[in-house]
């Protein structure tokens, strides 16, 4: 049953392309980013290998990661697209720890992986072109 609402979840994924905006990220904390960065590399992969260990901790950093883009973005502007973004990373990492416990590491995967892109929207649309 998981296995189906996480499918459903995921291919009802609701991020958009968006252009991508310029805007001053100097006071986002980059440390959390490099964490969160390995975090989300490492998160499928070590669900995959069945390490739910590894996967636990992975997804108490993303969870914390995305917690606090939520955060930044409320404070920084009108950036509703970046807090859902959020929003939706923290849904899904916690689906993928629920799913872990439950060992159904199906959709624990599947989760991540929708998890990772949303990584990636936000990426698209606000990583700096140029490290400055």
């Amino acid at each position: 049953m998981l296995i189906t609402s996480i499918a459903v979840v995921v291919s009802s994924l609701q991020i958009t392309r968006a252009e991508h905006i310029d805007l001053n990220l100097s006071d986002y904390d980059d440390d959390l980013m490099r964490d969160l960065d390995k975090a989300i590399k490492y998160f499928e992969p070590d669900i995959t290998a069945g390490n739910a260990d590894a996967a636990k901790d992975d997804a108490a950093t993303l969870e914390d990661g995305f917690k606090y883009t939520e955060d930044y973005f409320r404070k920084k502007g009108p950036y509703e697209d970046a807090v859902a973004i959020s929003i939706e990373g923290l849904k899904y990492t916690r689906a993928a720890v629920e799913a872990v416990t439950n060992n159904d590491f199906t959709a624990a995967a599947a989760a991540a992986q929708a998890a990772a892109k949303t990584c990636r929207a936000c990426h698209d649309i606000y990583k700096p072109l140029n490290k400055k």
